[in-house]
């Protein structure tokens, strides 16, 4: 196994496949269609999520054992098959993206252990060595690491914009980026304080802008 390469993909509107029927499927599934993918499930039987799933009109199931050409068009698959050595076979002749679950021997990437907090999103993974350490790790991640930070990327993201227009010099953009993150918002957003932490992150922004506006007043002065 060489799962060293972190990556986090934009599956949206990509055709993923997932065949197979262990017990981790019915997650696999609900995983791909919260990225955006277009799902296809492929298997002659299922368990009730993807049943209601495929109901709601949200995933195609194929009602039948998996054909080569299941994986026309696909981005990516994956397969949770008492034999999974098929599927890994094709995928790989058409340079498609393989996971067999608890396989690796029949994977191109696995998955690692994942602490979500809105769009903040920490993978682990320990390149399949220890995988109970990367879940030990991801509930200290999940204890450390609350809804207060969910908040704080969602501040910094409207903020993004505006900061991006009015400070066209980059290090004065990333001297300020480290200041928000580094200030007491986190801190505020923690013990609820919503309104006063955003107020504090403008006023650092407006800070950071009439300081560089001084700076080129000076300089087209000609004082030091």
């Amino acid at each position: 196994m060489n799962f060293r390469y972190p990556i986090f993909l934009d599956l949206t509107g990509k055709k993923c496949l997932v065949t197979g029927e262990g017990y981790e499927i019915a997650g696999k599934v609900k995983a791909l269609l919260d990225a955006g993918a277009e799902v296809v499930y492929v298997n002659p039987r299922t368990e009730p999520a993807i049943e209601a799933l495929a109901a709601a009109g949200r995933i195609r199931w194929q009602q039948r054992d998996f054909v080569a050409d299941d994986l026309d068009g696909c981005f990516l698959v994956i397969s949770d098959r008492e034999d999974n050595s098929e599927v890994f076979r094709v995928a790989e002749e058409r340079n498609i993206l393989c996971n067999s679950v608890d396989d690796p021997g029949h994977c191109r990437f696995s998955f690692g252990s994942v602490h979500r907090r809105g769009d903040l999103t920490i993978g682990i993974s320990t390149n399949g060595g220890a995988p109970a350490l990367a879940v030990r790790l991801r509930q200290r991640f999940e204890r450390e690491i609350g809804p207060e930070y969910e908040e704080l990327l969602e501040a910094l993201k409207e903020l993004r914009p505006e900061i991006t227009a009015r400070l066209k010099d980059f290090a004065a953009r990333r001297e300020l980026w480290y200041r928000m993150i580094d200030s007491n918002a986190l801190g505020m957003l923690r013990r609820g304080e919503r309104e006063d932490a955003r107020r504090l992150l403008r006023q650092m922004l407006e800070e950071a802008v009439s300081s560089i506006s001084r700076s080129d007043t000076s300089a087209g002065s000609g004082r030091p």
